[in-house]
């Protein structure tokens, strides 16, 4: 049978059927595919969605997994960039950059915010320090927070949303783009969602605070796009604040906006829901409360797993199509499964948010001990990321440089460092893919895109990844809720500590082997002579009670 194919594929490609090319049309199938779609993802059934999808597939024929747009290409450069070239970028353009920031204006989550995260994972790799100033970013998006504390009594369907300022464009902080030209629409036509906030920092100003409406049959969900983005941050901001009242502040910042996430319906655009499946992923991974888990399933099983292109008994067809489409019918980068179906989401870096989200997924079951679910995930993050570097490798780097740069970056690194090299799983294709990101250049100054360099920092060094509700319980006692101050870094022969608190702490400093060179206890402000040792990269470990609570890293020179 599997050879009687085989020659009907060679047959079909041999006839001259011409190969389908972006851009496609038909984003969604037919206006009545699109129309059922939004209807079932929010009024029906898991099943109900699936079959509207299925509907519209059939209707997007071979243009199936090809984009709404024409993409263009720079050769790849796939060689391994030096830890040392990333540390300098880093230490020299970046860490100044963020430690320099100002909040002037309520900035939507995709800047800030998003450079936040990407330093919380510098700090995990011992890369960065200053706390206070990630305190003032996660403090901005705290007072653009729909909730209680901004306004009072919010309306319970839209309550923790992370929200948009409404204002004209003449205004400083007027978002621009596609966003501000958005709110200013909604806010004209559904003026009751836009809610002048009366406390926090932006008192006075006004919030776009839904991005659905039953009474107007509008269910968009475009809120989800940076609320995704936001909501993790806070989760990192909740673990890593070193003040005990930050870290409750942005730990209930966390769960409410899971409350949005619980609350707020899929919608047709798969990456908007996949935003609030990445931090359903993280809150459950977090928590391990089964709210978090029983939403994420739902939104997985009724809108990014039925929006993937798949091959579940190997014949060779798209799953759902009727007559059936044959992978090799389709535009080059959807001939393997794993591509998202639809014109939108099938552009590279839509489909790289649907795919980091399902890695988050399988990641939080992984790490919560439901290896059942993890199991069945886990083939759909394997060949989402095959097909997203393959692509890479095939085509190319996007060029030019644009927002997507960051999110094709994120899910290659994501991947590599949560699923490949936690699992000691070899995948050379993802590498070669977020080498070849690196060595475009994109990352070589201050943007949205040095989230993703915060994870080449932990990729490159080797830092371990450690999951969400182990590092929650790496804390410091009451006592110890200050920071622990470590300089300089790099250093020559001597290192300043300043402990906080009156008790002592126990150090450890090893190699990246493991390797135990020094020990000791220290309290207060102390030093430590490390000039017997090699040059190279160490890490200062802080334990109590036998558990390392603190790690950072540091370069001897």
């Amino acid at each position: 049978m599997r050879c009687i194919l085989s020659i009907l594929l060679a047959i079909l490609v041999l006839s001259g059927i011409a190969q389908v090319t972006p851009p496609c049309g038909n984003d969604y199938g037919t206006d009545s595919n699109e129309s059922n779609i939004i209807q079932q993802m929010r009024y029906g059934e898991i099943a109900d969605a699936i079959n509207a999808i299925d509907q519209a597939k059939n209707s997007r024929g071979t243009a199936l997994g090809c984009p709404q747009i024409a993409l263009s290409y720079s050769d790849p450069e796939f060689s391994r960039p030096s830890l040392s070239e990333i540390e300098t970028i880093w230490n020299e353009i970046l860490a100044p950059n963020i430690s320099s920031i100002t909040i002037n204006c309520p900035r939507i989550g995709r800047y800030e915010n998003n450079v936040a995260l990407g330093a919380y994972y510098a700090m995990q790799g011992g890369y960065f320090n200053d706390r206070s100033t990630l305190a003032e970013i996660a403090n901005m998006m705290y007072d653009q927070q729909y909730a209680d504390w901004n306004v009072g009594s919010p309306e319970p369907r839209n309550e923790g949303v992370y929200a948009y300022i409404s204002t004209t464009s003449s205004n400083p902080c007027y978002p621009g783009g596609v966003v501000g030209s958005s709110v200013a629409e909604v806010c004209t036509n559904l003026p009751n969602y836009c809610v002048e906030y009366v406390n926090g920092q932006f008192t006075g100003n006004q919030f776009l605070t839904s991005a659905q409406d039953d009474a107007s049959n509008w269910f968009d969900g475009g809120l989800a796009y940076d609320h995704g983005w936001v909501g993790v941050q806070m989760i990192e901001s909740a673990i890593n604040q070193s003040d005990p009242s930050l870290k409750l502040k942005f730990r209930n910042s966390a769960l409410l906006a899971g409350k949005f996430a619980i609350s707020e319906f899929s919608v047709k655009n798969h990456n908007y829901t996949s935003k609030l499946i990445w931090l359903l992923s993280e809150l459950y991974a977090w928590t391990g409360e089964e709210q978090y888990k029983n939403e994420l399933n739902y939104k997985l099983n009724k809108s990014l797993i039925p929006g993937i292109l798949w091959d579940e008994n190997l014949d060779g067809f798209v799953d759902g199509t009727s007559p059936t489409i044959a992978f090799t019918s389709l535009t080059n980068i959807a001939q393997t499964p794993g591509r998202m179906w639809d014109g939108h989401n099938a552009i590279s870096w839509y489909h790289a948010m649907n795919t980091w989200a399902l890695t988050e997924a399988y990641v939080a079951f992984r790490d919560r001990g439901d290896l059942a679910r993890a199991n069945e995930l886990k083939p759909y993050l394997l060949a989402m990321l095959d097909n997203l570097s393959k692509e890479i490798i095939d085509l190319g780097v996007v060029t030019p440089d644009a927002l997507g740069v960051r999110d094709i970056t994120y899910a290659l690194l994501i991947g590599i460092w949560k699923v490949a090299l936690y699992e000691n799983e070899s995948h050379e294709n993802w590498e070669k893919a977020a080498w070849a990101m690196w060595n475009s250049g994109y990352f070589e100054s201050y943007s949205t895109h040095s989230v993703c360099v915060g994870l080449f920092l932990c990729v490159l060094s080797e830092t371990p990844y450690v999951p969400l509700n182990e590092r929650e319980l790496r804390t410091l006692s009451t006592e110890d809720q200050k920071q622990i101050e470590i300089y300089p870094n790099p250093v020559g022969t001597t290192l300043n500590v300043h402990l906080p608190g009156t008790s002592n702490h126990h150090y450890s400093l090893v190699d990246l082997t493991g390797r135990q060179h020094l020990s000791g206890t220290l309290k207060g402000s102390s030093t430590v002579d490390i000039s017997m040792l090699p040059k190279g990269q160490y890490l200062i470990q802080w334990s109590a009670n036998g558990a390392i609570i603190e790690s950072t890293k540091i370069i001897v020179r």
